[in-house]
């Protein structure tokens, strides 16, 4: 099981171009949301720069998370990673289905399910 100490190293791992912060509390929910936020920010960039296909490894690891995380492990890559990511693509003019291109079956379900749930709210 991956464990929420595991996250980001893993991102880390899979993402090369991103520069976690120094320390991080990976017992504080908010921590870790943050730094969920920041990694992000930072794939979001990357599209909008048209080099995150040159990222195929960080899908492999968002992926990884959702199928051997811990139950905390993948509220905290939806919430603190996806929602984050989707807040983020409005303001870059990338649409939903340009990340969910890049996602595997888990991980897109997931994404799937925070686009659905954004587009019932704007409606609202």
């Amino acid at each position: 099981m991956i464990t929420k100490q595991n996250v980001i190293p893993l991102l880390k791992e899979a993402c090369p171009s991103f520069e976690p912060s120094e320390e991080i509390d990976f017992n504080d929910k908010e921590e870790l949301q943050h730094e969920l936020s920041r990694v992000a920010g930072h794939l979001i960039s990357l599209e909008y720069n048209g080099q995150l296909q040159r990222e195929p490894d960080v899908f492999e690891a968002i992926e990884q998370l959702y199928i051997e995380g811990e139950a905390d492990v993948k509220e905290a890559v939806t919430t603190g990673l996806f929602e984050a990511m989707h807040e983020m693509i409005i303001d870059q003019q990338i649409s939903p289905e340009e990340i969910g291109m890049l996602l595997k079956p888990h991980s897109l379900k997931w994404w799937k399910t925070i686009d659905h749930f954004s587009e019932n709210s704007a409606e609202q």
